[in-house]
């Protein structure tokens, strides 16, 4: 009866991971640049059974003590692409991350939102310089700002620098940090395989709401199946402890 209760209780706790974690997802299914995140749901290792008749040992069979997170990863595939029209907002068609310097170091992000400040710094919206090959990306400010297909920056029709496209052998080392950005830590840097800036456009979520919907209504099901197994044998444990006790 007690390993019952464990049992239903893992499931609720798993349940209720994976509705925080869609929740999110819905949260941010209008921002542009997000990756949605997902859960990888394992059982325990069953424990394996056995009873002892006439003198010999005979296998009963598995025994499953619940459930647990096994995996927590962001699923990286791309978003649509979104036309806007604005000169500085970019859009990564493939492979790779833009680089922004920020406070704590640089940081990669797909999301392609960016305006220029009063010193003619491209900036995302919380106003971390667009890093290129030299740096800080700046440009002249009233004059027309190109971005080719490659990531080359010109400015007044002149050749300003190449934006830094930088991609992970492992995307799933990356920490995020909120905002759509993303620390490098122990991922490895690589060159980008393919990959195609598109000036006008931004990537928009990979968010699927529909697909998010469905799983969030089935979580809460899962969860309200298990929270109604802990109540049963709850009220059956307690029937079983006061009739024992009624009797002696």
């Amino acid at each position: 009866m007690i390993r019952g209760l464990y049992t239903s209780a893992t499931g609720m706790a798993v349940n209720e991971a994976r509705m925080d974690t869609l929740s999110n997802n819905i949260a941010n299914v209008d921002t542009d640049g997000f990756k949605k995140d997902r859960r990888i749901v394992e059982s325990f290792e069953d424990a394996l059974l056995h009873r002892i008749q006439a003198g010999e040992r005979q296998e009963i069979g598995g025994l499953g003590p619940g459930a647990g997170i096994d995996e927590s990863y962001t699923d990286f595939s791309q978003g649509g692409i979104k036309e806007t029209e604005a000169d500085l907002d970019l859009a990564l068609n493939g492979d790779g991350f833009f680089a922004v310097e920020t406070p704590e170091g640089v940081r990669y992000t797909r999301r392609g939102n960016f305006t220029m400040d009063s010193d003619g710094l491209i900036v995302n919206d919380d106003g971390y310089p667009l890093l290129g090959e030299e740096g800080p990306l700046q440009v002249l400010p009233g004059e027309i700002t190109t971005v080719d297909t490659d990531g080359t920056v010109y400015s007044g029709g002149l050749e300003v620098d190449e934006l830094i496209i930088a991609d992970f052998d492992d995307r799933n080392l990356l920490e995020q940090e909120g905002y759509s950005l993303y620390a490098q830590a122990e991922a490895e840097e690589v060159e980008p395989e393919e990959f195609e800036v598109k000036q006008g456009f931004v990537e928009r979520s990979n968010v699927e709401i529909v697909k998010e919907m469905v799983d969030m209504i089935e979580a809460t099901r899962h969860y309200e199946t298990n929270q109604r197994a802990v109540r049963a044998q709850d009220e059956t444990l307690q029937r079983a402890v006061n009739d024992i006790a009624s009797l002696m």
